[in-house]
C-alpha cells in the first residue's frame, strides 16, 4: 500500500528500512516520504517507531521500540 503518494513510499519500504535498523530520521531522509504535503508523517512515524518483536535467541516474548 502506498503510504506516501507524494513521493510513492510504499509500507513495504518502510517496512525494510525498520528492518535494516534505520531510525525515523533516516527514513525520511533516505525515502523523501513526510518532506512534501506531510499528510503521511502520522502514518510514517506509526509504522517506524512501532514496537516490534526482539531478535534475541532464545526470545522471551519480549517487546521493544526502536
Amino acid at each position: 500500500m502506498i503510504v506516501c503518494s507524494c513521493r510513492a513510499v510504499s509500507d513495504r519500504e518502510l517496512h525494510r528500512a525498520v528492518e535494516a535498523g534505520r531510525s525515523l530520521d533516516e527514513v525520511v531522509r533516505l525515502t523523501g516520504a513526510t518532506t512534501d504535503c506531510g499528510c503521511c508523517a502520522e502514518v510514517v512515524e506509526r509504522i517506524v517507531t512501532a514496537p516490534r518483536p526482539c531478535r534475541s535467541t532464545p526470545c522471551s516474548g519480549c517487546l521493544t521500540a526502536a
